[in-house]
């Protein structure tokens, strides 16, 4: 999944945690989900961090400062950093550890542009009712 994606799924995860000591864990686990659906990536690491950095702008730009939710979207993309670094060269792809990306847990197919709009629906309709929730 795009990195927005994560972020806005993971920024849930953390608006719903009982405890603020479990947001890492819903956190990583909605990247590892969300990691098993097939799903479009952007090629471009750049475009990646600044659509991932939109959504962490748009929450707070609505007023949406909660630290389990701004945490849980940080944490849920941050496994996406290997990705980073494999494409810069500073690691080998045979290097990874996340268990969606290293193959301990299937990834997703390759989908098509429709689940890059998939993507942005749901990730706006999240990001807008956590900004509701939040007024």
């Amino acid at each position: 999944m795009c990195v927005f994606t994560h972020f806005a799924a993971g920024a849930v995860a953390g608006a719903f945690s009982p405890h603020a000591a479990l947001v890492p864990v819903f956190a990583l686990g909605s990247h590892m989900i969300l990691d098993m659906i097939p799903h479009f990536d952007f090629e471009s690491m750049f475009l990646e961090i600044v659509l991932g950095l939109i959504a962490l702008g748009i929450l707070l730009l609505g007023g949406v400062y909660s630290l389990s939710i701004i945490l849980g979207g940080v944490i849920a993309a941050l496994p996406d950093l290997e990705n980073l670094l494999v494409k810069t060269g500073k690691i080998g792809k045979n290097r990874k550890l996340f268990p969606s990306h290293s193959g301990i847990l299937p990834h997703g197919a390759r989908a098509g542009l429709v689940n890059l709009t998939m993507q942005s629906v749901l990730s706006a309709a999240v990001l807008g009712f956590l900004i509701w929730r939040a007024a």
